[in-house]
Formats: C-alpha cells, sequence, structure tokens
C-alpha cells in the first residue's frame, strides 16, 4: 500500500486515491476493512462482493477515484494476482521510485536510463550498487530483474478483417517444469 500511496503522490493524484483502490481490492476478495463493515442493502443483507479488479482500466469502476485520476495511473500499474517484486529491468521510473522508499524520481530516471544504456541488469546485486546507500535498503521482495508474469499481444488478419488480443500470463515457479503457464486473462485491443 506504501508504494502505491508514493506512486499516486508522484503522479499528482489525489492523497486518497492509494486507500480506495486498496478498499475495493480488499472487498473484492471477501475481506471487509474493518469487522461487521460489510454494507448492507434494504433488506439488512450483506451485499456481495464487487468483482475483483483485473485489468488497469478497472480502478475507473472505484468508487471515489475520479476518471482522470484512473487513467493517470492505469499506464504504471498492472493487477497481479499475488504480491511480486517490481521487476527493474521493464517498470517505468515512476514504478522504481514509488517501490524504493526515499528515491527521488531524479534518481529513478537515471537508474532506468542506466539500464537502457547497457540493455538490461543481470540481477538485483547490480542494481543495488547503482543505487548507493539507498540501494543497501532495497529487498528482494521490493525489486527483482525478472518476472514470472508477461504480457503476449497478437493479431490475427484474415481478409480485411482485423482482430487484436492481448493476454497476461503466470510463468509458475521453478521446478514446475514448462507446462505450469497459466493465462490470467485475455482480451481484445
Amino acid at each position: 500500500l506504501e508504494s502505491l500511496r508514493r506512486l499516486a503522490s508522484l503522479l499528482e493524484l489525489p492523497p486518497q486515491t492509494a486507500d480506495l483502490i486498496a478498499e475495493r481490492m480488499l472487498e473484492s476478495a471477501g475481506t471487509p476493512s474493518a469487522p461487521d463493515d460489510k454494507p448492507r442493502d434494504a433488506s439488512g443483507e450483506a451485499e456481495r462482493a464487487p468483482l475483483p479488479l483485473m485489468l488497469a482500466r478497472d480502478i475507473r469502476g472505484v468508487k471515489g477515484v475520479a476518471p482522470e485520476a484512473a487513467d493517470r495511473l492505469a499506464p504504471y500499474v498492472v493487477v497481479l494476482d499475488e504480491r511480486t517484486a517490481v521487476n527493474v529491468n521493464t517498470a517505468s521510473a515512476e514504478v522504481i521510485a514509488a517501490r524504493v522508499a526515499d528515491l527521488s524520481l531524479a534518481e529513478a530516471r537515471s537508474l532506468v536510463a542506466e539500464r537502457e544504456r547497457i540493455s538490461y541488469f543481470n540481477g538485483i546485486g547490480e542494481v543495488r550498487t547503482r543505487l548507493g546507500a539507498k540501494g543497501s535498503a532495497v529487498s528482494d521482495s521490493e525489486l527483482s530483474t525478472n518476472s514470472r508474469f508477461f504480457f503476449i499481444r497478437g493479431e490475427v488478419k484474415l481478409d480485411r478483417a482485423v482482430t487484436r488480443m492481448e493476454a497476461l500470463v503466470k510463468r509458475g515457479a521453478p521446478g514446475q517444469g514448462p507446462a505450469a503457464v497459466n493465462i490470467l486473462w485475455t482480451r481484445e485491443i
């Protein structure tokens, strides 16, 4: 939640944006934010949990988050089915600065520029070294140089008809074998 709060702040979004999104995620998981805090309908029955957020654009449906704020945040977030480290080989400077406490956006942009110059970082130790004193506080649960999540985009053409698709896939944990790939969602783009 702290990383999402820092990201919202970096993007100059209203301060409550991250908390509203976190609350919605808890509600959709069936976890009330406070004991007996489930909303009730007119008959006194507990309302059903909202649908979970799947796509970044789903943030537009979070009560209290302005559509403009959701659109500003969407390019920087991916909703995953588990907590994961941020891949510094693909993340934007804004996301890296949000994930590493006390790292300025200028410092994160410098790190991204270095990454682009050398193509990619070989390991998290290399990233820690480049971050200097701030790198020593970075844990493997915050930053990584690889990922198990990938977007796949494709296009099918038949005469004049064109369909574009996108999928978010999750590779299985090491040792599960090559067949352990799950499609988390697909959509037409």
